[in-house]
């Protein structure tokens, strides 16, 4: 609990805000583009994987129920993932994009030791190396990025001063913010949230910037069938979820989120503002998948969602209807769509902030959403 954070724990986790810094491109050859308006490429879970990256006696034992998915994210990783980071590369340099923002799983993690946990996330940040973006890659943690053996240990070892070199800042855990340009990032660690909401409040003591991108693996608002997958979901944890939803109505926060593997995008209004929520997921199964439940309108946030999954987590399904019914009196917009892709964010000092979402592999967009114009409603 909040309540129970020693001090010497609480001092650690503000260290990174400490160390925030505008971000340059000192590290990189990449000069970012100049005026305060800017571009970034925005990714979703990856699940970056490898058979030989598990022992799969380990797999068979503890988590047998994950033996199907590993073998598609294998598949995946092979034949898609290298497609989909030439093509975020490209639309990069067509863009003049500052830099990269992954969501988080960006391996799939359930290795089975230390050391193919290290082997997994080498060979992931060394894909990234080879891609020769000349600029930033920044990831957040997921929850698979620290599961199975020896995850969390090289998530700190690894993870964060691979990190650290991206942000140019000491990484002492997973939280961290940046400001670039007119901008304010803050990538929130979801899996230690009760600390994070304490490093939260620190940080948006100092925010003035105009923006503010609030960047979370899981989402805060539900809108799928998995309504029960979001951020200070369990019950004893509803003070944290409403302090957490008004702080980001009354930065009118931009969220971006994944997870699901889904694309949405909403309003969500609280007693202090509006704020939005974007998730998007880059786990692509082909290149020609087929777009499917697009849903739009207020009249589509409604328990229902909970039928496009039909078989998921039946002891769940009240408690997913009541989460749905009572998000929904705060839900201003809503688009839900089944597919996987990735994004653009511009951020135009005149303009406001534009996002371009991308279906699969494709090049021109599925839909282009003023999210600016979202904050108003």
């Amino acid at each position: 609990m909040v309540n129970e954070l020693n001090r010497r724990r609480f001092i650690t986790t503000l260290g990174t805000l400490a160390a925030a810094l505008p971000l340059g491109a000192s590290a990189f050859d990449f000069i970012p583009s100049p005026g305060k308006s800017f571009d970034f490429i925005l990714l979703g879970d990856l699940h970056f994987d490898k058979l030989e990256h598990h022992d799969m006696e380990y797999i068979k034992t503890t988590y047998p129920n994950d033996l199907g998915q590993i073998k598609n994210y294998s598949r995946i990783t092979e034949e898609n993932l290298p497609l989909l980071m030439r093509i975020a590369k490209e639309k990069a340099i067509e863009r003049n994009a500052d830099f990269f923002l992954q969501l988080g799983d960006f391996v799939e993690g359930l290795c089975g030791s230390e050391e193919l946990a290290k082997k997994q996330i080498d060979e992931f940040v060394e894909l990234v190396r080879q891609q020769d973006f000349k600029r930033p890659f920044f990831v957040i943690k997921g929850n698979h990025d620290i599961t199975g053996k020896g995850a969390r240990e090289n998530y700190v070892k690894t993870v964060l001063p691979w990190q650290g070199k991206e942000q140019k800042q000491l990484l002492s855990n997973a939280n961290s913010t940046f400001v670039h340009k007119n901008s304010r990032f803050v990538l929130f660690d979801s899996y230690s949230a009760e600390e994070s909401l304490i490093w939260l409040k620190s940080v948006l003591k100092n925010h003035t910037e105009k923006n503010l991108f609030f960047c979370i693996h899981q989402p805060v608002v539900p809108f799928d069938a998995r309504a029960n997958w979001h951020v200070f979901s369990g019950k004893s944890q509803q003070a944290s979820r409403n302090e957490l939803l008004d702080l980001l109505g009354e930065h009118n926060a931009i969220v971006l989120c994944g997870h699901l593997h889904k694309t949405s995008i909403l309003t969500r209004a609280t007693s202090k503002g509006n704020f939005v929520q974007l998730c998007i997921g880059s786990v692509i199964p082909s290149a020609q998948a087929a777009v499917t439940d697009h849903l739009t309108g207020l009249e589509a946030y409604q328990t229902n969602l909970v039928d496009l999954e039909p078989e998921f987590s039946p002891g769940s399904l009240d408690e997913r209807k009541r989460n749905l019914t009572n998000e929904k009196p705060f839900i201003k917009h809503f688009e839900y769509a089944n597919f996987c892709g990735y994004g653009n964010v511009s951020v135009d000092a005149k303009s406001g902030i534009t996002l371009s979402i991308y279906a699969n592999l494709d090049q021109k967009p599925w839909s282009i959403v003023n999210l600016s114009n979202l904050l108003k409603l």
